[in-house]
């Protein structure tokens, strides 16, 4: 079967409307936490980190909404749908996850084997997500920022909006190590090794592959990612709290 010609009208271009309100709705959750710190006083770092994570959490949950109102009329018909490929499908995602999950493990255990200087502990972006573990009374806000709304907003960036669409113009596959090197970017904004990258480089890779087998279908992706996400919440909770 030959592929399909897909022309510029066939990109769903309304969907990239989710990242100009990504933008708008986090700058207004922003004013709203600096007006909040000058009035009550609190400047700490430790509530700044917290600030920050609520304003991504709001700013993701407005995202997540909007793309809900943008398909409003075929949401059910899209949910269906990938549902449907979701439980045809979730073999794979399970076999796609453990390949990552195990080959991420290998890749931190030769990582520690590094000269000195070249290796890391920590990633800084685990980092800053340790000090939102550390503060229990937030870990539910943690919970659904890392588990839930984060995995689909990630999605529907890096696959839906890179892949799913401008693919269609500019090669899927192309499409596909632009997305998995950007979600490797994203998630590693100042680093103190070049390794850092690898882990994200492999999960974004990953969930690539899975989002191409699994005929570009969202649902697949994000369980993939949000069970990735929930074993690394626990994990982190386990090697923290016991």
């Amino acid at each position: 079967m030959p592929d399909t010609k897909y022309r510029f009208r066939d990109i769903q271009w309304r969907d990239f409307l989710l990242i100009p309100i990504f933008i708008v709705s986090f700058i207004i959750f922003f004013i709203i936490g600096v007006v909040y710190s000058f009035i009550t006083g609190k400047g700490d770092s430790v509530t700044i980190d917290m600030m920050t994570a609520l304003i991504q959490l709001l700013a993701y949950v407005v995202v997540v909404m909007s793309y809900y109102f943008l398909h409003i009329h075929q949401f059910q018909a899209i949910f269906s749908d990938n549902w449907q490929t979701l439980k045809r499908q979730w073999l794979r995602v399970l076999i796609g996850f453990v390949a990552m999950f195990l080959l991420a493990m290998l890749y931190d255990q030769l990582i520690q084997h590094l000269p000195h200087g070249w290796g890391y502990s920590e990633t800084k972006n685990e980092q800053a997500l340790d000090q939102l573990f550390k503060q229990k009374v937030f870990l539910p806000f943690t919970f659904i920022l890392a588990v839930i709304v984060g995995p689909i907003v990630e999605e529907l960036a890096f696959r839906h909006l890179l892949i799913g669409e401008l693919g269609k113009k500019f090669n899927f596959i192309v499409m596909g190590v632009i997305s998995a090197l950007l979600f490797a970017l994203i998630h590693v904004d100042t680093t103190s090794s070049p390794f850092e990258y690898g882990g994200y480089l492999i999960m974004g890779a990953a969930i690539v592959i899975v989002y191409l087998k699994t005929g570009r279908r969202l649902l697949p992706v994000i369980a993939m990612h949000m069970l990735n996400n929930f074993v690394a919440f626990i994990l982190t909770c386990i090697s923290l709290f016991y």
